[in-house]
């Protein structure tokens, strides 16, 4: 077998990471040429030995003193060993793409999981090739950039998932207000991603996020979008969403019997006074709803409502309520207008000005 007398890389593409020399069997006093931006990284048996930056080196067991403790070289002539020789790049790898679709995140908002899908760019650099290669030597039966790129791929789908939904919740975005958190989102995954490939000993450059796409078909989708525009239907009303939910809560609550008839029902099926017990003190515990006044409105010959004392209150500042609209109160007697119920009254009177007074003669 003929001893190999030069080991080189002539990396001839500029997006090559990394290249294993092809023979093994080496001899002192070869010449081992590493160019700019490569360093030629030596392995014994799955072992890092010995590392050579950018420079034209002549092999001997004084530059080889990891392996030499080896394999115990010679000091001198044509002694020859085994090892495998990699080369890694240090050059900046840029425009490599990552893409994701159905995906799952809660919107922090509405609390409701959505499908998305999400794609972008990003670069890498090898920072420390013997942490680098150590790595996916342990991890990849073979190397080669293309595989290292599936890897790089999978981590960058792995992290989106869980950073899209950690930068919605900390910083209350919905999804209807993701395609204008680009910039910041990109800095979240990017932070988060860079924990994951210093692991890697690789830099990561320039990642971003370009899109952000929903699944028009989703349920979860759907229902959030109808819950974006029921907010901002209450908004123009001086209300917000979760008070609205709040109401109904209340509302729900007060159309239920109370405790006594679960107590009733747990002993009427035989469950004895254990379970009726249980769900009076859990009732007990809960937190008592404040009690609100609503009111249904009569618009053109219609029932709406019902509609909160705070919702009544801009309804009157949109001009929707006056002192001759029809109001009833939620366990009243009957339909009334509003300037002669109470509340609705005092309202009239804090938010509609009285007449001006006559023109001076």
């Amino acid at each position: 077998m003929a001893l190999i007398k030069s080991l080189y890389w002539e990396q001839e593409d500029r997006e090559e990471l990394v290249y294993k020399f092809p023979f093994n069997n080496i001899s002192l006093g070869s010449v081992l040429t590493v160019n700019e931006s490569q360093e030629a990284l030596f392995f014994k048996s799955g072992v890092l030995c010995d590392v050579f930056g950018a420079g034209r080196h002549t092999l001997s067991s004084a530059n080889l003193p990891v392996l030499n403790k080896l394999v115990n070289l010679a000091s001198g002539g044509d002694t020859t060993f085994t090892a495998e020789v990699w080369f890694v790049s240090k050059l900046e790898k840029r425009n490599m793409f990552w893409g994701t679709g159905g995906l799952r995140v809660i919107d922090p908002y509405f609390q409701i999981p959505i499908k998305i899908s999400a794609r972008g760019q990003y670069g890498v650099r090898v920072s420390d090739s013997a942490l680098f290669l150590k790595k996916l030597i342990g991890t990849l039966s073979f190397v080669t950039t293309e595989l290292i790129e599936e890897q790089f791929r999978i981590d960058v789908v792995e992290t989106v998932k869980v950073s899209i939904s950690k930068f919605m919740k900390e910083n209350n975005v919905n999804i209807n207000e993701l395609g204008v958190s680009y910039k910041e989102l990109s800095k979240t995954v990017a932070k988060d991603l860079q924990a994951v490939y210093d692991e890697y000993g690789v830099e990561l450059l320039n990642f971003n996020v370009e899109n952000i796409g929903f699944d028009e078909n989703d349920k979860g989708y759907q229902t959030v979008m109808e819950g974006v525009a029921e907010q901002a239907k209450l908004n123009k009303l001086g209300v917000s969403y979760a008070q609205q939910k709040q109401f109904d809560i209340a509302q729900t609550a007060a159309g239920n019997e109370g405790a006594g008839n679960f107590m009733g029902i747990g002993m009427g099926l035989g469950m004895g006074n254990a379970v009726g017990q249980m769900v009076a003190n859990t009732m007990q515990a809960m937190p008592q709803a404040p009690q609100m006044s609503s009111y249904y409105v009569a618009k053109n010959g219609q029932t709406t409502g019902p509609f909160t004392i705070e919702i009544i209150q801009g309804m009157i500042k949109q001009g929707e309520v006056s002192a001759t609209t029809y109001v009833y109160k939620v366990g009243g007697q009957a339909w009334v207008l509003a300037i002669d119920d109470a509340e609705v009254s005092r309202l009239l009177s804090l938010m509609t000005p009285p007449p001006p007074p006559p023109p001076v003669m």
